[in-house]
């Protein structure tokens, strides 16, 4: 959307956000936390612990600026046989993939699987094996995912071990599903010299769906949040994306997420704040026609064709979410959200009561043909993006990582 002037805004911002220090390691540490709503903009850090570090470049540093591609996909229960093969639904992700390139990948409601197993057992190491590094050999790894709710559906986060490394899974919150916090860090190409490791947090979301409003999926997302401001004092490099099934901005869950007591721990929604696309209050299931090419459910005008695993009705309801932080928002730490960069893959906005690949109202040219038919075939769900720009670290110097609480 914003080319030049958007990189150089937020390039400003990262460089002027180094005002604040501390070393940093990959050990886990401890903290606190709080949240309030999103129609302006939060003020600066309130809360966060001071910078006492200095902004001149380390000797033998070098300048870099990096993006991370952000992609959350509701894959539908990926394999449990119902929509085809393992390999066939493979074969079309890896089309997927080639197109949106991720850097970060959740995959959400995949059939449940023992992660400790090899593949063919493995799902994740199926994906990793025969998707994803099948089109971009040794590129990707997976988190480490949990199951302890014991569901039939779980997420894994997925992501490119050439820009990323993986730290840890928490298992945050479990209540019908799991909700895991994974803790990975930028592989910064001064840390061997500053030893200042630039850390991002990501929570996985797959809430309960049905019917506005739903007790259970208010309660699921009230207490991951809960449990996030339990665990840390404020919220650094944070996402928190996935398939939440809202039906609007006034659900309980969705308010647990934007609205909180101390703007340190707020979430923002990208295309409500910082883009300012829409306000709130917002009914996409009602009142679907401005959010059009947002909505994500569904890829499918029916519910029995190219079978009978999804839902219908087209691109007319929900939309899935990448929620982020006050710090990735105002480019506090060495990362930030490119303004403009949210994006429903595949959906032109004239797909209302129409298959992602219909030639009417209008041929849709979002996408290449190939991609809006193994999106088709592989979910009922439209894939979400943003991007994060990321500047490396020269000064040793940046915001301490809140410590983190058992």
């Amino acid at each position: 959307m914003k080319k030049k002037p958007v990189y150089l805004f937020i390039f400003v911002a990262l460089s002027a956000a180094v005002v604040y220090s501390c070393s940093k390691s990959t050990t886990t540490s401890t903290g606190p936390i709080i949240v309030p709503p999103p129609v302006t903009p939060p003020p600066v850090n309130t809360g966060v612990p001071p910078y006492s570090g200095g902004t001149t470049p380390l000797p033998n540093t070098v300048a870099k600026l990096d993006t991370l591609n952000v992609m959350a996909y509701n894959v539908l229960n990926f394999g449990d046989l119902c929509q085809g093969s393992v390999a066939t639904l493979e074969g079309y992700l890896k089309t997927i993939v080639q197109y949106v390139q991720p850097d970060l990948f959740s995959a959400e409601k995949m059939n449940a699987f023992d992660p400790t197993q090899p593949t063919p057992y493995n799902l994740a190491a199926e994906i990793t094996n025969n998707a994803l590094n099948a089109v971009f050999p040794n590129k990707f790894a997976y988190c480490t995912p949990t199951n302890t709710s014991a569901d039939s559906k779980m997420s894994v986060l997925f992501y490119n071990k050439q820009k990323l490394t993986y730290v840890s899974t928490f298992n945050l919150y479990a209540n019908v599903s799991d909700f895991d916090l994974y803790k990975l860090y930028y592989n910064d190409p001064n840390l061997a010299i500053t030893h200042d490791t630039t850390y991002l947090y990501v929570v996985v979301n797959h809430t309960q769906s049905g019917s506005a409003p739903n007790a259970v999926r208010d309660a699921q997302e009230s207490g991951e949040m809960a449990a996030l401001r339990k665990r840390f004092a404020y919220f650094s490099n944070l996402i928190v994306m996935g398939d939440c099934n809202q039906h609007n901005t006034t659900e309980a869950g969705y308010q647990s997420i934007i609205s909180a007591a101390d703007t340190t721990t707020q979430m923002s929604d990208p295309p409500f704040y910082p883009d300012k696309v829409f306000t709130y209050p917002a009914d996409w299931d009602n009142n679907p026609v401005p959010y059009g090419s947002y909505l994500t459910t569904s890829t499918r005008q029916l519910s029995n064709y190219p079978n009978s695993c999804g839902t219908n009705g087209g691109a007319s309801s929900w939309y899935d979410h990448i929620f982020i932080s006050p710090f990735l928002i105002k480019g506090s730490n060495y990362m930030g959200y490119i303004p403009g960069s949210y994006l429903t893959i595949g959906n032109d906005g004239h797909r209302f009561n129409a298959d992602i690949n219909a030639t009417t109202p209008v041929v849709n040219t979002s996408a290449p043909a190939n991609v809006l038919n193994a999106l088709f075939q592989l979910s009922n769900k439209y894939p979400i993006t943003i991007k994060i720009l990321v500047k490396a670290n020269r000064t040793g110097g940046s915001i301490p990582d809140p410590a983190e609480r058992n």
